[in-house]
Formats: structure tokens, C-alpha cells, sequence
């Protein structure tokens, strides 16, 4: 998946990031990150509209660390490159 050319992210598929909430995260973008994010995370999809977040883009994210099992849709727009 390549960057659409909007979002500050590398949006593909299989790489692994490490992001920071942006000043504007939800607490619940700001909690996933603490919980899960300590070894970064692993981009599994991308959805310019999502409907979780009322049309907003989003990235499905599973953390880098192999033994960590959650996934879960994130706001682009509540995320920065750390």
C-alpha cells in the first residue's frame, strides 16, 4: 500500500512503525499505543473512510512483539512517526 499522498505516515503493508499519540489523540488512541506499541507496530491494512472513526482514515495495526495478540483499526489522524 503506498502513501496516498495526504497522511504523514509510509502506509504499507507488513512494515513496522513506531508512532506517538498526536496532541489531539483520543484516550483511547493514547491507551493502545501504551499498551501494545513499547515495540512498535506492524501495519495489517489501511481504510481511507473508515466507518469506525465517521469516515476518517485508518490503519489496522498488530504490534511487532510476536506474542502480543491484539489488532486493532487506529485514526491516522490521532498519530504521529516517533
Amino acid at each position: 500500500m503506498s502513501n496516498p499522498g495526504e497522511y504523514h505516515l509510509n502506509i504499507e503493508n507488513g512494515a513496522t512503525i513506531f508512532i506517538k499519540p498526536s496532541s489531539s489523540a483520543s484516550r483511547r488512541t493514547k491507551n493502545r499505543i501504551r499498551e501494545h506499541g513499547t515495540h512498535g507496530f506492524v501495519i495489517c491494512g489501511f481504510d481511507p473512510a473508515s466507518w469506525h472513526f465517521g469516515g476518517s482514515a485508518a490503519i489496522l495495526l498488530k504490534p511487532a512483539f510476536e506474542e502480543d495478540d491484539w489488532a486493532g483499526w487506529v485514526p491516522i489522524n490521532e498519530i504521529e512517526e516517533a
